[in-house]
């Protein structure tokens, strides 16, 4: 009899568990159930997110690599990114800011949209002229292409400007405006931060114009000649009515001098020593780079569409009628340059000394 009735009880206890544990299941299967769809939802929008950010990515570059077409023209591509349909929009802003936006969407989860600024100017060069010490400009006009306005001059000093002729853009200056501030079309920033000015790459430069092999000695070019890489281990001169198309970068260990001669050609110029040229011009459309590593850089009467640097010694920019480009040095003076156009197309530039790229803002919806 006690048998049966620890029987019955055994019964009792496991009835008991059954209805206990089917009012648990439920519950139970429940949470299961929330749980797989919120991670389903979680990697659903996770894979838009990273949908979104590969945009945003390759919107950048697009722009990075070819900056000059989209100041102008803005940047619209649809792309298909972890199984997600990424619609990619990019639009020059001005001053050297590009906006960027990516709006992935698809899973069933929504969509994620992610807008950036991205700043692709490249330290001195987002300015038409700068100058590590003091600026001076005299009688010259300053402005920016395609779009006006954007004529920027900063110095980590002191800035004077004399003449009629206008800026037109913004003066930064460390220090102070000393004269011309009625010249100044746009925002005058006194006690401005410092700004960086970068390395030349000439390390880099070098190597390259060396595997175009080496010239010993001084070097003087007339009639039409076809130049580069090369690699010159004493002067260069640029006789009189000589034309010299670029066809490589060149390195210069010594000094380079021009008188009514051309240098034509996107190829870049490293020079040691001080440059000189009057007359004739330098440069092509796409605005190549003129750079002194140690010496200075004094352009008279030239034709100069090109980025002109040099970083330790002084440039003078003299009666050159137009000029596009920009200009960076430790001390620097414009003088009687009636059009003096800073090109936007470097914003973005890879090749130009200390070329960076810097995200500023980064927002997500």
């Amino acid at each position: 009899m006690l048998k049966r009735a620890e029987a019955g009880q055994t019964l009792v206890i496991a009835l008991i568990l059954l209805a206990a544990g089917s009012l648990l299941v439920v519950p139970v299967l429940s949470h299961v159930y929330t749980d797989l769809n919120y991670n389903r939802t979680i990697e659903c929008r996770t894979l838009n997110d990273y949908a979104a950010d590969a945009g945003i990515q390759y919107g950048t570059c697009q722009i990075y690599n070819n900056p000059g077409t989209y100041t102008t023209t803005p940047l619209s591509a649809n792309l298909t990114i972890n199984g997600r349909t990424v619609a990619v929009t990019g639009m020059y802003q001005g001053g050297g800011l590009f906006g960027v936006q990516s709006t992935a969407s698809g899973g069933g989860c929504g969509k994620t949209t992610i807008s950036s600024y991205v700043n692709l100017s490249v330290g001195a060069f987002a300015y038409a002229v700068a100058s590590k010490n003091n600026l001076s400009i005299s009688n010259s006009y300053i402005d920016s292409y395609p779009t006006s306005g954007g004529g920027h001059i900063y110095a980590n000093n002191n800035i004077g400007i004399t003449g009629s002729r206008l800026i037109n853009g913004d003066a930064y200056a460390v220090g102070a405006i000393t004269s011309g501030r009625g010249n100044i079309l746009g925002d005058i920033h006194e006690g401005a931060d410092v700004l960086e000015f970068p390395s030349v790459y000439a390390d880099l430069y070098a190597q390259m114009a060396m595997e175009g092999g080496i010239w010993p000695g001084n070097w003087s070019l007339t009639g039409v000649r076809y130049l580069g890489p090369k690699y010159i281990t004493g002067n260069l001169e640029v006789k009189p009515g000589a034309t010299v198309y670029l066809t490589g970068p060149i390195y210069v260990v010594g000094q380079i001098k021009g008188t009514g001669g051309f240098l034509i050609g996107q190829e870049h110029i490293v020079c040691q020593g001080d440059i000189n040229m009057s007359g004739g011009g330098y440069g092509a459309e796409n605005i190549p780079v003129l750079v002194t590593t140690n010496g200075n850089i004094r352009l008279v009467g030239a034709q100069v569409s090109a980025v002109v640097y040099a970083p330790v010694g002084s440039v003078d920019v003299v009666n050159v009628g137009v000029m596009y480009g920009a200009v960076g040095g430790n001390v620097v003076t414009i003088s009687n340059c009636p059009a003096f156009l800073y090109s936007e197309s470097l914003h973005g530039r890879t090749d130009l000394p200390g070329s960076e790229l810097y995200p500023l803002t980064y927002t997500y919806e």
